[in-house]
């Protein structure tokens, strides 16, 4: 069969890479990403759902913190701030602001008091408390501007460093009528109260916690069942342009949502249809492209970059596995030629015995070869070479004879020898003649422009019009034959041409006083004439070419003949549906046998007979 060679030529000569380390590269970028580590996508938006949540859980707890903070420090201290807010109010209503009443104020509260005299930048504690404490920047504003006023700040440096002093300060005046007076309450959060407000911080940051916690997990397992709807209807998609790729066409996906995946589906759905259309098509036209090719009474064969065979016709294989090891060599360098030089013909390659006709075209990815077989043609011509050589050799023969006698008769006065030109002047024109006329009758039924006449004929009585017409011979014609032949449906005067072919011929190549023999038999539902001579017989290697035109056989020379005859009576009796076939021996003779078939009803009648036999 046809191989191939595994390395091929650039045109600057340089070797081309390898198939093999293409494919090992390829498969080398295959394993890569066949290794490459694969996440599901439920695992990607539950991870995305958990950290999203968790991020917005401290964003939001960085924003709230300070904000519960101090939330809580103005909890702690929004006692101190009402202590102002009763005193201002038991003055609103004219109740008794008394000493006395001052100080059971304080004391209920908890707080530090004092009466307290403004003079210049300093103050001076008339009443109270005698570790009262205060704030002087309060107790000036609040005379100065006759308006009550409290301040909250860190104590920094003593004793009390790390506390908040509380201190407020309201205007009032006494029964003689003195200015620059206020009452002063003052109290100091101690490290206790501090740590209350922190330990209710952490108490709130351990119920954030707990609650981020819960909401991760509550958002986990949300992400995990969204993720896991999602990608059960994309797995789902996936699985079907699987089966889509592999070759199922009527796969279809039932699209129940209508989201962005479900329009994804019915865009699946109709891609899958035009895609079994084009399939179809495609289909169509591999077939139709399969048929033709396989049709083809040319050979085709198709090969890639490699040179190695990826298409063959059924005739290319037919050729390719009788063909010898050269014309497959010869073959791969046409192929090899048309890559870098195009269309590439070889008018004649051999294949044994046979004449191929070699036609390579490139292609993108290998080249492409048309294989004829055109050795019939170049016998066809030959033989039209050769039968206008002979039949220019026949013509010339008697013309340059008939040229000669008249030189000659313009000389001779003797008039018996001018009579003797003129016979054999007659007989080559005779011979021109004959010629001429079998020229004629063979070129009629090669063109089929010979009309046969078809009727019922009598074979016996033809061989004996036979013995007849040749009786001015004086040779012996003997006829047998056998009883019960039918008359055959044929045209009578052709079938004579034929048989006077073959008996002109047994007289012409056997002795003057040998008998010739006529035979009429019935053979296989067809009708036998055979011509039996005892002449110098044919040699059996010759024997193949005897009704090949213008041939004649050893010893034919002892005969005057253009060997046209036996060509004309086999073509004659082929347009007859008959047969001839010879047997014969060197130097005891030849027997030429005219097989012609019987009618059905002949053949019909003869079928009882044989099996009664």
């Amino acid at each position: 069969m046809f191989s191939a060679r595994k390395v091929l030529y650039r045109k600057d000569g340089e070797q081309e890479p390898s198939s093999g380390v293409r494919k090992n590269a390829r498969s080398f970028w295959h394993r890569k990403r066949r290794f490459r580590p694969r996440v599901s996508i439920r695992v990607w938006l539950t991870l995305l759902f958990v950290l999203v949540t968790a991020f917005a859980a401290v964003t939001a707890y960085e924003i709230v913190r300070p904000i519960l903070e101090n939330t809580l420090n103005q909890a702690s201290q929004a006692s101190f701030r009402q202590v102002g807010e009763q005193f201002e109010d038991r003055i609103a209503r004219n109740d008794d602001v008394s000493v006395q009443s001052i100080r059971s104020f304080a004391t209920s509260r908890g707080l530090q008091w004092g009466i307290v005299r403004v003079e210049g930048s300093g103050a001076t504690k008339l009443q109270g408390d005698q570790d009262l404490e205060w704030d002087p920047s309060v107790v000036k504003a609040a005379v100065t501007g006759q308006q009550p006023r409290e301040k909250i700040s860190p104590v920094e440096t003593g004793e009390r460093a790390g506390q908040l002093q509380a201190t407020y300060a309201s205007p009032i005046n006494d029964n003689d009528g003195q200015e620059g007076l206020a009452v002063v309450f003052n109290r100091f959060y101690t490290t206790s109260d501090v740590e209350n407000v922190r330990a209710a911080v952490r108490n709130v940051e351990r119920i954030v916690l707990l609650a981020g916690a819960l909401a991760l997990l509550i958002s986990g397992f949300a992400g995990y069942v969204a993720a896991t709807l999602i990608s059960r209807r994309i797995s789902r998609l996936g699985l079907a342009a699987e089966r889509l790729a592999g070759g199922n066409f009527d796969e279809r996906i039932d699209t129940r949502i209508e989201d962005e995946v479900g329009s994804l589906g019915a865009t699946f759905n109709s891609m899958a249809a035009s895609l079994k259309d084009a399939f179809e098509q495609v289909e169509q036209e591999k077939e139709r492209g399969s048929a033709i090719l396989d049709g083809m009474t040319d050979a085709v064969v198709g090969v890639d970059r490699d040179l190695n065979a990826i298409f063959l016709n059924p005739r290319a294989r037919e050729l390719l596995e009788s063909a010898p090891h050269e014309f497959h060599n010869r073959l791969q360098e046409i192929l090899a030629k048309s890559r870098y030089s195009g269309l590439v013909t070889e008018p004649e390659a051999r294949a044994g015995n046979r004449i191929i006709e070699i036609r390579a075209a490139p292609l993108e990815d290998g080249a492409l070869a048309i294989l004829r077989d055109v050795t019939e043609e170049h016998d066809v011509q030959r033989a039209k070479a050769e039968f206008i050589a002979n039949a220019s050799h026949e013509l010339k023969t008697p013309l340059f004879a008939l040229s000669g006698y008249l030189e000659m008769l313009e000389d001779e006065e003797d008039e018996k020898v001018r009579t003797e030109f003129l016979e054999d002047m007659r007989a080559q024109t005779e011979r021109l003649q004959n010629l001429a006329r079998t020229l004629l009758d063979l070129s009629r039924l090669d063109a089929n422009a010979v009309t046969f006449r078809l009727e019922e004929v009598d074979l016996e009585y033809l061989l004996h019009e036979l013995r007849r017409d040749f009786g001015y011979t004086g040779r012996p014609l003997n006829i047998r034959t056998e009883e019960g032949v039918p008359p055959v449906e044929t045209d009578p005067t052709q079938l004579h041409r034929v048989l006077a072919i073959l008996l002109d011929n047994a007289l012409k190549y056997s002795e003057q006083s040998a008998p010739v023999d006529l035979g009429l038999s019935r053979e296989n539902g067809h009708a036998v004439i055979s011509v039996t001579d005892r002449g110098c017989g044919i040699p059996e290697p010759e024997q193949a070419h005897i009704f090949d035109r213008f041939y004649r056989a050893q010893g034919s020379s002892r005969a005057d003949g253009t060997g046209l005859g036996l060509a004309l009576a086999d073509e004659i009796s082929h347009h007859l549906g008959g047969e001839i076939r010879v047997h014969s021996k060197p130097d005891i003779g030849s027997t030429f046998s005219l097989s012609l078939p019987l009618s059905t009803k002949e053949k019909d009648s003869e079928e009882p007979l044989d099996e009664a036999r």
